[in-house]
């Protein structure tokens, strides 16, 4: 996008509003955090580290709102464990005092980057009517319907994610940047799922 054209005028080689973080130019002013996007941003071992790592230092440059809830925050618990103990099975050690560190080491730099950024927590029970919303008619799981939700109900620009499946929502419901090596996939979801680019 080039800096002066607002989102809602997105060039037409981006199909069902799928930005490839890689080659956004004027950045967002506010998005939805999502876990796969956060693992992705500040772990070297998950795909699409490079991008997401880079989009979120071009987000925080930018002073780009990231929002986010407590949904958010327990699935990063869990994917720090899991991570932390593949790492550790991984070296051969067995150690849950070395699994624990590993993890809380991961959630430490979550929570350096929302004390350093513009990021703001958004409650869930507003959001609970629209994420029956999303469950019905998109067919999210309840977890990512709450992301989703978010994004309307914050006025965000759009949701930052590393998971396809967010393709099967109504683009002009919940635009999507993702790392390039995922935007095939993510059109590919919109266009089966029989919306059309706007």
């Amino acid at each position: 996008m080039s800096e002066d054209m607002p989102l809602e005028f997105a060039p037409i080689d981006e199909p069902y509003r799928v930005f490839p973080m890689e080659d956004v130019a004027r950045m967002p002013a506010a998005v939805v955090l999502e876990r796969s996007f956060v693992v992705a941003a500040l772990e070297r071992s998950a795909p699409g580290h490079d991008s997401a790592a880079g989009f979120l230092e071009r987000m925080v440059l930018a002073g780009t709102t990231l929002f986010f809830n407590d949904v958010l925050e327990l699935q990063l618990q869990d994917a720090a464990f899991d991570l932390a103990l593949r790492e550790v099975r991984l070296t051969g050690t067995r150690s849950e005092a070395s699994v624990s560190e590993l993890a809380r080491a991961m959630l430490a730099r979550w929570q350096a980057l929302i004390a350093l950024t513009d990021a703001v927590y958004v409650e869930l029970t507003p959001l609970l009517e629209d994420v029956m919303y999303y469950r019905e008619r998109f067919g999210l799981p309840a977890l990512d319907s709450v992301q989703a939700a978010m994004v309307m109900a914050s006025g965000a620009d759009g949701i930052v994610t590393v998971d396809q499946s967010f393709g099967e929502v109504d683009p002009s419901l919940l635009p999507i940047f993702t790392p390039q090596q995922f935007v095939r996939g993510t059109r590919a979801r919109r266009r089966s799922s029989g919306w059309t680019s706007p």
